[in-house]
C-alpha cells in the first residue's frame, strides 16, 4: 500500500509492502486518507493566510514554493505582468492588495497609485516597468508584507527594423509606449542638419552666412538659418540648437517623424538604468550612470563617434563624461545626459510644477527658481523625495529610477530638477519639459536632469533636440 503524508511544503510518499485487502477495506481507507490530507490543506491554508500574512515582525518574505498556489502568474510583457489570485479552498480573505513592487534583491519600493486589489479567482495588470527576459520580482502587499516571484520568463518586444540613424527601443507598459511595433525608433544622435543632401550632418563651420556669432559653441542655430536642409541623426555634425519646442515638434514632424516625449525619454532611461556596462561599478544600482560631455571643457557641443569612442572629443578615457549608454537590447545611444539638453514634447502648469523641499516654509527658493536634488545628500540641502512630491502632475515613474529614490547627483550622476514653482503658485503659464544637461552643466547634467523653466517658444545655444519614428 502506498500512503501519502503531508510534511511542511512537501509531500512525502512512502511504500510498505504486506497483505492484500479486501476493495472495501482499501476503499474505507482511501477516504479515510483523503479526508486528514484535505483537512491538512485547509488548516495549513487558513494558518498561512491568517498568521503568517499577519505577522508584524519586519518584513517576510513568502518564497516562490508558499505562493505559488495562490498568486499565479498568467502572462509577462515589456514590463506588464497579469497576475491571477487563486486562494485555498476555505480562506477567508477573498482578497489581497498589491501596493509597490522592486527588483529581486533590492529594498526600494516603487509604490504603484492607485493599489491594485486583486479578488479570489480574478486577474490584476501590474505596470513594474521591468525589462528582464528571466525576471525575479518582488510584490510588496499592505502593512509591508511581500512576496517574491521568481524565474518569470517575460517576452520582450521591439520594432523589428528602423531608419538609418534610428534604433530600435522595446516598448514599457508602465509609460504607454508599448504599441502593435513593440516600441519606438530614436535617434541614435542629438539632431544634426544635412545641407547637402549626402546624408550626413554638417558641421556649424559649414554655414558661415546664418550662424554668426554661434561657432563658439559648436552648435547650428535653428533661429538663424532654419531651413538649409534635412534634419538627420548622424554622428558627424554640429548638435541644432537655438530651437524652440514649438519648431522642435514642426521640425521633427517635417522628417516623418515626432519629437521625443516625456514618457518614450523615461522608457529609455528605465531601460539604461537596468544596464550593468551603464554603472561606473559595473553593477546595476551602485555607483554612478555615466552622465556625458558637462565638465565644460571643451565649452561646447561635440561631434559623436563611433560607438567603441564613448569619450570621444572630451580629453578623457575613463570617467564619469562617458557619452555613450547601452539598452537592453545592445543598442547604443548617444549624448542622452550631456553635450546639449533636448526638448520633449510635454509642458506643464507652474502651478503644478514639483516643490518637494525639505522645509515646510519654503525657504530655499533662491534666485527665482528652485534648484534641487532628487534626494537629500550630494552636498545639496534642496531635494525632492519619493513621498513628498508636493503640488505636481509628475508621478513617482517621471522622477525616480527603479533601484533607488535617494540617489543624489553628486553620487550617482542622475542630473537635478530646476522649476519655478513655490509654495501655494497658483499660475497657469505652461512650461516645457527639457531633459538631460549640456556641455558646462557640471553635476546638474544626468539622464534624469529635468529643467521645468522654459516656456515653449524659448531658445538657447544649449538646447536641441531628438526626433522620434
Amino acid at each position: 500500500m502506498q500512503i501519502i503524508m503531508i510534511k511542511g511544503n512537501y509531500f512525502i510518499t512512502f511504500f510498505k509492502k504486506r497483505k492484500a485487502i479486501s476493495p472495501l477495506i482499501a476503499t474505507i481507507l482511501l477516504v479515510v486518507v483523503a479526508v486528514a490530507i484535505i483537512g491538512i490543506i485547509i488548516s495549513w491554508g487558513k494558518g498561512f493566510t491568517n498568521d503568517s500574512l499577519s505577522k508584524a515582525s519586519g518584513l517576510e518574505i513568502f518564497t516562490e514554493s508558499e505562493t505559488s498556489f495562490y498568486l499565479h502568474l498568467k502572462t509577462s510583457i515589456n514590463g506588464r505582468t497579469i497576475l491571477e489570485y487563486k486562494p485555498p479552498y476555505g480562506s477567508p480573505h477573498t482578497s489581497l492588495t498589491i501596493t509597490g513592487y522592486s527588483l529581486f534583491g533590492n529594498t526600494n519600493i516603487n509604490p504603484i497609485d492607485p493599489p491594485i486589489t486583486i479578488t479570489a479567482n480574478q486577474s490584476a495588470v501590474i505596470d513594474h516597468g521591468i525589462l528582464e527576459d528571466n525576471l525575479n520580482i518582488v510584490f510588496y502587499l499592505d502593512n509591508d508584507r511581500m512576496i517574491t516571484k521568481n524565474n518569470i520568463l517575460q517576452t520582450i518586444k521591439q520594432p523589428s527594423s528602423c531608419p538609418e540613424g534610428y534604433i530600435p527601443v522595446p516598448g514599457n507598459h508602465l509609460y504607454g509606449t508599448m504599441n502593435e511595433n513593440g516600441g519606438f525608433c530614436v535617434s541614435k544622435y542629438e539632431m544634426k542638419m544635412d545641407v547637402n543632401g549626402d546624408g550626413k550632418g554638417n558641421l556649424v563651420a559649414d554655414y558661415p552666412d546664418c550662424n554668426t556669432g554661434s561657432l563658439t559653441y559648436n552648435t547650428y542655430s535653428y533661429e538663424l538659418c532654419p531651413t538649409p536642409g534635412t534634419l538627420v541623426s548622424t554622428p558627424e555634425g554640429s548638435p541644432v540648437t537655438r530651437i524652440s519646442q514649438t519648431e522642435a515638434i514642426a521640425a521633427c514632424e517635417a522628417i516623418g517623424g515626432h519629437l521625443i516625449t516625456n514618457n518614450e525619454w523615461m522608457t529609455i532611461v528605465r531601460n539604461i538604468e537596468q544596464v550593468p556596462s551603464n554603472w561606473s561599478s559595473g553593477t546595476v544600482g551602485q555607483g554612478y550612470i555615466y552622465s556625458g560631455h558637462n565638465d565644460g571643457t571643451p565649452g561646447g557641443a561635440l561631434e559623436a563617434s563611433i560607438d567603441t569612442n564613448g569619450y570621444a572629443g572630451t580629453g578623457q578615457s575613463s570617467g564619469s563624461q562617458r557619452r555613450t549608454l547601452t539598452l537592453t537590447n545592445g543598442e547604443v545611444i548617444w549624448d542622452l545626459a550631456g553635450n546639449v539638453r533636448q526638448w520633449t514634447s510635454d509642458t506643464i502648469q507652474r502651478k503644478d510644477q514639483p516643490d518637494g523641499f525639505n522645509n515646510a516654509d519654503d525657504s530655499n527658493f533662491i534666485t527665482g527658481f528652485n534648484y534641487f536634488d532628487y534626494s537629500k545628500g550630494g552636498g545639496e540641502n534642496q531635494y525632492i523625495s519619493s513621498d513628498n512630491l508636493g503640488n505636481t502632475t509628475l508621478k513617482y515613474k517621471d522622477l525616480f529610477l527603479l533601484t533607488s529614490n535617494t540617489y543624489n547627483a553628486t553620487d550617482n550622476g542622475v542630473g537635478r530638477i530646476y522649476t519655478y514653482s513655490d509654495v501655494g503658485d497658483t499660475s497657469t503659464a505652461e512650461y516645457a519639459f527639457l531633459r538631460g544637461g549640456h556641455w558646462g552643466h557640471g553635476t546638474d547634467a544626468g539622464v534624469l536632469s529635468l529643467t521645468l523653466l522654459d516656456t515653449p517658444g524659448s531658445r538657447d545655444r544649449r538646447i536641441g533636440l531628438r526626433c522620434v519614428k
